[in-house]
């Protein structure tokens, strides 16, 4: 089951998610080298991840914010594990519209 964005959802992450985001995202892909930066296990699909909460006050996009978790199939899942132990973080006010995470990240 794929997980569809709005046109309303993809213009509130290109604003959010802006030009130092995403240069931060590619010096922490760097840092990581490959392995999750939680279980240090080398895994083909890494994802970038806040490790504080960007729900709430102003995004912080800083590297030392930012770290690579696995996600997807064949690895420990430790971004949707995080995610799933924050709330929902960033969408927790859509959480009423979002299926649950367990649904959402069934491989």
């Amino acid at each position: 089951m794929p997980w569809t964005k709005s046109a309303a959802d993809r213009q509130r992450d290109a604003q959010v998610y802006g030009p130092q985001y995403r240069a931060n995202r590619a010096k922490a892909r760097r840092r990581a080298g490959g392995r999750c930066e939680g279980c240090g296990h080398r895994h083909p699909r890494l994802q970038c991840d806040h490790k504080r909460n960007t729900g709430t006050g102003p995004p912080d996009h800083s590297l030392a914010n930012l770290q690579m978790l696995c996600a997807g199939e064949g690895s420990c899942k430790c971004h949707e594990r995080k995610t799933a132990s924050e709330g929902g973080g960033f969408r927790s006010g859509k959480a009423s519209r979002d299926p649950a995470v367990q649904q959402r990240t069934a491989w």
